[in-house]
């Protein structure tokens, strides 16, 4: 949770009661058809039956606006560590959009700046956040990162904002992507053991959080137990955690896929501690060059995301 300043939040209001002042003199010029949402945050909103400068609160949700056809506002927030959206994302719709940072710290002045007539949030576990942005535009705001199936989530907001439609769509062509990939897989006859692996102060882990698990579970992959294990081997989304003496726990694995940085670098198979670790080197997927990299941001959930991962495993097993 974070702690707003008492300016802060008198600033916002005063804004937003200027730009909603602004909004209304300019008469006809600006829309004021609406529809009643029930949000999953138990707020009900007026939503722009036609918005036309939605902004995504985290960078997500700006992909989950573009794939309901929702017009985005010119200004939209990235992540601190970002200098710009992920490369995965539709760039064409995100030419010409300013950003700033926005994650993991809040700048609620840039977003009232950008003058959004809506806003979709995924950060629903931010205590309060709600209440903040509903003083700059009608938000729909949800739990994007509660550790269930992003697509629930997105596609009860498509319902509730009515682009189900859209949704579908995605969705359908999503699963035409991943029965084609997976003829490809049995033609060939290929079925590794695959799992997400990671490495982090001192530790290796795997984990079935995010996007990685929902893609090999849709492929039929044969996933690590390591993936969906505690030490005591019950299912765990936080999956398992392997110090330096126990990377021979891995040697089952076929083929890993690892979390990058935006610019690729940070790839598991270039940590010291592991190249100089004889269990690590002794492993399959080591020996074999079965390492592949991702973009991190793929693991939350999004359209682009989803499929940007997919087409990753694609690539990585058929070549």
């Amino acid at each position: 949770m974070r702690a707003h300043s008492l300016a802060t939040v008198a600033l916002l209001g005063a804004s937003a009661l200027l730009l909603t002042s602004c909004a209304s003199s300019a008469g006809s010029a600006t829309t004021t058809d609406t529809t009643s949402v029930d949000t999953p945050a138990g707020v009900t909103i007026e939503m722009p039956n036609d918005p036309q400068a939605a902004l995504g609160f985290y960078t997500t949700d700006v992909d989950m606006l573009i794939t309901l056809g929702i017009p985005l506002a010119g200004t939209q927030p990235v992540r601190d560590d970002f200098t710009a959206f992920p490369d995965f994302f539709p760039q064409e719709e995100l030419e010409g959009l300013a950003v700033f940072g926005n994650f993991p710290e809040f700048n609620l002045e840039k977003v009232l700046e950008a003058e959004p007539d809506f806003i979709l949030n995924g950060l629903g576990y931010e205590e309060d956040l709600d209440a903040d942005l509903q003083k700059i535009a009608p938000t729909y705001t949800y739990n994007a990162f509660d550790g269930a199936d992003w697509r629930d989530s997105f596609h009860q907001a498509a319902i509730d904002l009515g682009r189900e439609a859209q949704w579908q769509a995605w969705t359908d062509d999503y699963e035409a992507r991943v029965a084609e990939i997976r003829a490809e897989l049995d033609a060939a006859g290929i079925d590794p053991v695959v799992a997400d692996v990671s490495f982090y102060e001192g530790e290796a882990g795997t984990s079935t959080y995010g996007v990685p698990a929902l893609v090999f579970t849709d492929l039929g992959l044969q996933v690590s137990p390591m993936m969906m294990a505690d030490e005591n081997g019950l299912p765990a989304g936080d999956g398992t955690k392997f110090s330096m003496e126990q990377l021979g726990q891995l040697d089952a694995i076929d083929v890993i896929f690892t979390p990058v940085n935006e610019d690729g670098s940070g790839l598991i198979s270039e940590e010291e501690a592991l190249t100089s670790n004889a269990l690590w080197n002794q492993l399959g997927f080591v020996q074999n060059g079965e390492i592949y990299g991702y973009n991190y941001e793929m693991i939350y959930g999004s359209p682009s995301g989803q499929r940007a991962f997919l087409e990753t495993v694609a690539t990585a097993l058929l070549g």
